[in-house]
């Protein structure tokens, strides 16, 4: 379990190095708003289309090869990246980057093999932090890397992306022992190994449509949020991508401390679908602060954590459910749908939130992003109900 959390962190510092400077460089090279939430949207487009094959990919020739491609195709990504020198050049090296984001539904899915459902959530929730820890530092470095020479590059953060992901390609393949195993040997009636399902099982079952649904609307927000903030920043507040980075940082922190140290004692105690509503109720009230509030730093540093914290408990939350809720031979599968799903939904945020912010005002996003939590709020509420009377 350890190797690969640290290498998925190692992969997601080199993700969120990237962050911060594409907004910059994307007004560098005459582009708006729009299309530097493009750029962002092109790279979950990938990941809808490449996350679901790669799950499936990894049921059937295992986790360690699966996510070590990942891995190197994220290299070659961002090598691709650091020579980029127009939009063009941008959009192509973030779509082979999106291509290669499988490995989030597949260290779910590793995960899901080690644990028990008991302690499963508090795994999902392990993940949730590895992910804030690298959105935490990737930002603070690719903020100071990209400001090198006194003018937005993707020169230095890129190729430093691009060593991180060959650092954690090289770790998966060498140390991550096959998880996958133990579900093959599950799955071995004494006459040899059972045939795995056919992928349509995943979303046949009552209730699993709406589920993953779910995983759309969720990372709608989320991704709003995530690509709006620096253009908030900047509006409102007049910071570079230094500052930016220090902000991303601040709230990468604060989703690392939650997903590692509360999310297994909240599951426990309410259950993954209670606390979905109250992951939704936070970052409800921090949508209001943005939405209300002055733009100024106090409302930054209060709102920003406020909404990332709460929709972060939905990431291991609805995890958690569809790997209870999936046949154990189809975890990669099924987590891999989740994480395409999500990937979905964060083609459509930026680019809403871009056509809201250009549109109206810097703090208007918000209100989709609130309306986003009100959708989680009320489905988990009413899942809660349905499993109460069955």
């Amino acid at each position: 379990m350890p190797i690969i959390l640290f290498a998925i962190f190692i992969d997601l510092l080199g993700f969120g190095i990237i962050v911060p400077i594409l907004p910059f460089l994307t007004l560098k090279y005459g582009g708006d708003t729009m299309v530097g939430t493009a750029l962002v949207s092109i790279y979950s487009l990938m990941t809808f289309l490449a996350g679901p094959l790669w799950g499936r990919l990894s049921d059937r020739i295992g986790r360690r090869p699966a996510l070590a491609a990942t891995f190197l195709g994220s290299t070659l990504a961002y090598i691709a990246l650091a020579f980029s020198s127009s939009l063009v050049m941008l959009f192509v090296a973030r779509a082979l980057s999106g291509m290669m984001a499988g490995n989030v539904g597949i260290a779910m899915a590793a995960m899901s093999d080690l644990t028990d459902e008991n302690n499963r959530g508090r795994a999902m929730g392990l993940i949730g932090a590895t992910f804030g820890l690298g959105f935490a530092f990737g930002p603070f470095i690719g903020g100071l890397l990209g400001s090198v020479g006194g003018e937005p590059n993707i020169f230095l953060p890129a190729l430093a992306a691009a060593v991180f992901s060959f650092t954690a390609m090289f770790l998966t393949a060498r140390y991550m022992p096959e998880t996958s195993k133990h579900r093959q040997e599950d799955a071995d009636d004494g006459q040899g190994k059972v045939p795995l399902p056919h992928w349509t099982v995943v979303i046949k079952s009552p209730g699993q449509l709406m589920l993953f649904a779910m995983f759309f609307v969720t990372a709608i927000g989320q991704s709003i949020c995530f690509a709006i903030t620096p253009f908030w920043a900047q509006a409102m507040l007049g910071w570079d991508q230094v500052k930016v980075g220090f902000l991303l940082a601040g709230v990468g922190l604060c989703v690392a401390a939650i997903q590692s140290l509360a999310i297994g004692p909240l599951f426990k105690r309410f259950g993954e679908l209670k606390s979905l509503m109250i992951g939704a109720t936070a970052h409800l009230i921090g949508c209001a602060i943005l939405i209300f509030g002055p733009g100024t730093v106090t409302t930054a540093l209060i709102a920003f954590p406020l909404v990332m914290s709460g929709l972060t408990v939905s990431f291991p939350a609805l995890n958690s459910i569809v790997s209870r809720r999936a046949d154990k031979r189809l975890q990669g599968t099924a987590l891999g749908f989740s994480s395409g799903m999500s990937a979905l939904g964060r083609v459509f945020g930026p680019l809403a939130g871009g056509m809201v912010f250009a549109g109206y005002s810097a703090n208007s996003p918000f209100f989709v992003v609130a309306a986003t939590g009100v959708i989680a709020f009320i489905w988990a509420a009413s899942e809660v109900r349905r499993v109460s009377h069955s």
